[in-house]
This record gives C-alpha cells, sequence and structure tokens, in this order.
C-alpha cells in the first residue's frame, strides 16, 4: 500500500475493514461519558477555587482522569466519524472548525471580559496553587498580546513553557484541550489511517506515535505545564482510535470489555489506572448498544442493563449534549459569579465564595444548555451546509 494513498482516507478507511462501519450515528454510553467527565472538571475546578480540595476524596479533584478520558474519547469519536462517513479533508475539517471555534471564541472573549473578575477571585489566599497563578497571570500580562495572537488560532498548546510561560493555560485555562484536540484534527486522517489498516500500516503508525511520545515527554527539554502538545497525548488517542479499530473484535467478547480494563489497571503505569478503568467501563456499554443495533441476542448479561442505566441515562446524555459550553465556560461564570457576590454584600471571604461558586454550578446547567443551543448547534448546522455545499446553492439560487 502506497503511504500517499493514505490522504485519500474516506475510501481507504472504509475498506480496511468491512464489518467496521456500524451504522450507529453516536453511542449513548459515550454522550453520557461526556456528560461525567465534563462535569468531573468543574467539580474539581470548583474545589480549588473554594480551597476545600483537601476535605474530599482525592479523585474528585484529579481534573487530569477526566482530561485524558476525553482525549481517548476524542479519538474513538473521530475514527468513528471517519469510519461512518465519507467526505473530502476539506468537508470534514470544515465541520470540525464550525464544531468547536464559535464556542470556543465566545468563551475566549467571556474569560477576557471578565479579566478583572478572575484575578479578584482567583488570587484569593485559600484558592489552590495561588503562587502559580499570580505567576501565570504576570506572564500574560508580559505578553498578553501573543498569548491571544497564539489563542485566536487554537495555536498556544504548541507553544512550550520553555518559551513562553504558560502559553496554553494563559487566558482560558481549560482550553489548552481545545488546542490539542484541534492538533489532532489536522492530522487525524492519516494516524487513524494507519493504526485502522492491518499489517504494516499499523506497526508504523504505532512505532511513529511511541517514538514521538518518549522523544517529546522523555527526551526532549522542552517542557508544557499540560500535555497540550499532540505527541504528548499520543497514547491517550491511540486507545481511543484502537478501541473503534477493533470494536467488531471486541463486540465478541461482551461484558468481559470490562473484567479485562480492570485487569489492565494492574498493568498499566499507576497514573492511568483510573483512565483504563473508566474508559472500559463505558466502552462495554457502547458494545452493548452495538449488538443490540444489530439484533444480536447472544451474550447478553443481567448486567446490560444496570450498566446502560449507569452510562447512557437520560440526565447524563443531556449534560453531554452540551459538555463543550459547560467545559469552556465554568471557570468565567465562576469569576462573574463571585465578584458579583462580593460586589453585592461588600465582602469576601472563603465562605462567600463557596456560596457564589455553588451558586455557579446552579447556574452554569441552564447556561450551558442555551450555549448549545443559541451557538453550538447552530454553528455546527451552518458547518455542515458548508460543508455540503448547501449554502452555496442557497445564495446562488437567492
Amino acid at each position: 500500500m502506497n503511504p500517499s494513498n493514505l490522504l485519500r482516507w474516506p475510501k481507504q478507511i472504509a475498506t480496511y475493514d468491512a464489518r467496521g462501519a456500524s451504522g450507529i450515528k453516536s453511542f449513548h454510553a459515550l454522550d453520557g461519558l461526556r456528560g461525567y467527565m465534563a462535569w468531573w472538571v468543574v467539580i474539581g475546578h470548583a474545589l480549588h477555587l473554594c480551597g476545600i480540595n483537601n476535605l474530599v476524596p482525592d479523585f474528585l479533584s484529579r481534573r487530569d482522569v477526566a482530561v485524558n478520558v476525553f482525549i481517548c474519547l476524542s479519538g474513538f469519536v473521530i475514527t468513528h466519524l471517519l469510519l461512518e462517513k465519507r467526505e473530502s479533508y476539506l468537508r470534514y475539517l470544515t465541520r470540525r472548525a464550525f464544531r468547536i471555534i464559535p464556542i470556543y471564541w465566545f468563551a475566549l472573549l467571556c474569560a477576557l471580559a471578565l479579566s478583572g473578575a478572575y484575578q479578584f477571585v482567583y488570587q484569593s489566599e485559600w484558592v489552590f496553587e495561588l503562587p502559580m497563578r499570580l505567576e501565570r497571570q504576570a506572564s500574560t500580562d508580559a505578553h498578553f498580546g501573543t498569548h491571544l495572537l497564539l489563542h485566536l488560532g487554537l495555536l498556544h498548546g504548541l507553544v512550550p513553557d520553555t518559551w513562553l510561560p504558560y502559553s496554553s493555560s494563559s487566558l482560558l485555562a481549560p482550553a489548552w484541550s481545545l488546542s490539542l484536540e484541534w492538533q489532532f484534527y489536522l492530522v487525524a486522517p492519516l494516524l487513524v489511517g494507519c493504526l485502522v489498516h492491518p499489517g504494516w500500516p499499523r506497526a508504523v503508525g504505532l512505532i511513529l506515535m511511541a517514538a514521538l511520545w518518549i522523544t517529546f515527554k522523555k527526551l526532549s527539554p522542552l517542557q508544557w505545564q499540560y500535555p497540550a502538545f499532540l505527541p504528548l497525548a499520543l497514547h491517550f488517542f491511540a486507545l481511543g482510535i484502537l478501541s473503534r479499530a477493533f470494536m467488531p473484535l471486541l463486540s465478541r467478547l461482551h461484558l468481559w470489555i470490562v473484567p479485562l480494563a480492570l485487569a489492565a489497571s494492574f498493568i498499566v503505569p499507576r497514573s492511568v489506572r483510573l483512565e483504563v478503568v473508566i474508559w472500559g467501563i463505558f466502552v462495554g456499554a457502547a458494545l452493548i448498544e452495538l449488538r443490540r443495533a444489530r439484533g444480536d441476542v447472544t451474550g447478553q448479561s443481567a448486567l446490560d442493563v444496570p450498566l446502560l442505566a449507569l452510562t447512557s441515562n437520560r440526565v447524563a446524555r443531556a449534560l453531554g449534549e452540551c459538555y463543550y459550553s459547560t467545559y469552556l465556560i465554568h471557570i468565567p461564570l465562576f469569576s462573574l459569579f463571585g465578584w458579583l457576590i462580593a460586589q453585592a454584600t461588600g465582602q469576601w471571604n472563603q465562605q462567600i465564595c463557596e456560596i457564589s461558586t455553588v451558586a455557579a454550578l446552579v447556574v452554569l446547567v441552564p447556561l450551558s444548555f442555551f450555549l448549545y443551543r443559541q451557538i453550538e448547534s447552530r454553528f455546527v448546522r451552518l458547518g455542515t451546509e458548508i460543508a455540503s455545499g448547501r449554502l452555496a446553492s442557497t445564495l446562488k439560487a437567492g
């Protein structure tokens, strides 16, 4: 197979495995996973803001676990998209851009407008990692123009902290993962094309990804505050890609995938054990959905119903629907509520911070749904129309 053919990915990927296309647009379990992980990040940030992360179980403040699972999910979802759809690279990238950039720019604008409120709220003595936040603010002020330009282009995750301190998290901290995701989108067709094709393309792809990870993670003198540079997160993307690529095989394992994930958690490094377990549980639920969609009643278990209830319930799926808005807007919202309540009460202390944060959490739910409908959904439809050429045809006809 000529490596250049991988660039013609729509037709190539479709032929890699005749069973690869599932006919399922999305998996409810993975929609629910988005909701769980988004709110895990939100709760972790709320605990850090209120300075009470030491008073709750450690895993609640482990936002890195949730983000790593998000990365696996992104690898899975993009692979699923490429296996199910046949469209040009330009159409694919257009739809991806309209999916994440409008809501990201809106959240970035909110963060810039509320930067004064953010500094007021997040520079309190009880806030977690206050010295780091003060240092980051000083770096942001000193290089504001550079940070802004990088953020506008979703390039801020590319630049190591060695060159520009706090490049990935300076203006809107959670958005470092959006830069990482955009980097993945740009090269995903090539990565997926390698990993879903058996034989040497998969082997070469895995070797190159491992070499890049080792080079930048272990050998390079360059440092990033977060794994915002694509080579640093390739192992999680690869887990997601391979999970989707091997789905026909995994579906034969039925619920064994869950105990296998638990067993694997004792083999993999301790730093990623929780991610492996969570990913295995939700992939197991997705496999149940796949079998049901195909009318396969073999291997049904009494655990199917509770597992689907845990992973695919309506609340989790609804929260997962607007997870981008939740993920991106919660810190500006925390800042706004803290500043407003401080102005209204004339005082600011840890107890008032806790009250304002709880109030913001309550408002975050309807606000996320509103932003999803008014920004995310509208631009997703616009991106689809542009990618398909329908918008141009409509304008020409008009």
